[in-house]
């Protein structure tokens, strides 16, 4: 988790400083769902990329919590670029946490996407 609260001081300040008050547990799922949706954001947020390659990969993004080694570069600019090449760190300390948390933050993190992808198009 050093690499998670590393990139989420530096993507989210104020939010990071709410999450860092949480009890371990909750504190952990609660970075690592604000970083996946950090994630999904910047994809969708850049300017520069395909909208082929938003269209392609927003809808299947919170399938990537399930994988080990996905990431992508070229999207975003400074650690939010970084967290999207970095991802398998992500990936990894997802899959640490308890089934419920693991369910609820793919959950949103396809609803968000399948949002995103609706305004696209």
């Amino acid at each position: 988790m050093v690499y998670c609260y590393d990139v989420l001081n530096d993507v989210s300040r104020s939010f990071a400083a709410v999450i860092i008050q949480l009890d371990e547990e909750l504190r952990d799922a609660a970075c690592l769902f604000y970083l996946v949706l950090r994630a999904l954001d910047t994809i969708e947020d850049d300017m520069s990329i395909p909208l082929e390659l938003k269209l392609k990969e927003l809808p299947v993004f919170h399938t990537r919590l399930e994988g080990k080694d996905w990431s992508i570069g070229g999207i975003g600019k400074g650690r939010e670029r970084e967290l999207l090449e970095k991802y398998p760190a992500v990936i990894h300390e997802f899959q640490r946490l308890k089934p419920q948390y693991q369910e609820v933050i793919s959950d949103i993190c396809k609803r968000m996407a399948d949002g995103m992808v609706y305004f696209l198009q």
